[in-house]
């Protein structure tokens, strides 16, 4: 399910990379605020094609009225200029492995 026309943008970071980011950080000297996070955007209908087409569901994206997501910002993507200089951290798990990854947890979870 979609709201409104799936073109808000948002930018995704698999778990493993973001603990690994945040460790480093608790591990470092730095006081100033780090933006720990994956800057590759994509609107939130990718989003939802690349999990359809990764889950072989053939029943496309479901579109509902904006709504309460009207009000949420249309563009989400961290700077993380400061994480690689300081840190020497980025992300580094693509989108589709992420999902890839994250399926097996949810097929059990939900007797999938």
């Amino acid at each position: 399910t979609v709201y409104g026309d799936g073109q808000q943008t948002r930018s995704f970071c698999y778990v493993d990379d973001l603990i690994e980011g945040i460790v480093r950080l608790l591990y470092s000297d730095e006081h100033l605020p780090v933006n720990i996070g994956n800057p590759d955007e994509i609107t939130i209908l990718q989003f939802a094609e690349a999990i359809n087409r990764l889950t072989h569901n053939p029943n496309g994206v479901t579109f509902v009225p904006a709504g309460r997501s009207a009000r949420d910002p249309q563009r989400r993507r961290p700077d993380i200029t400061r994480a690689k200089q300081i840190l020497d951290w980025e992300a580094k798990i693509a989108l589709e492995e992420g999902i890839t990854r994250t399926m097996p947890y949810f097929q059990e979870k939900l007797g999938l």
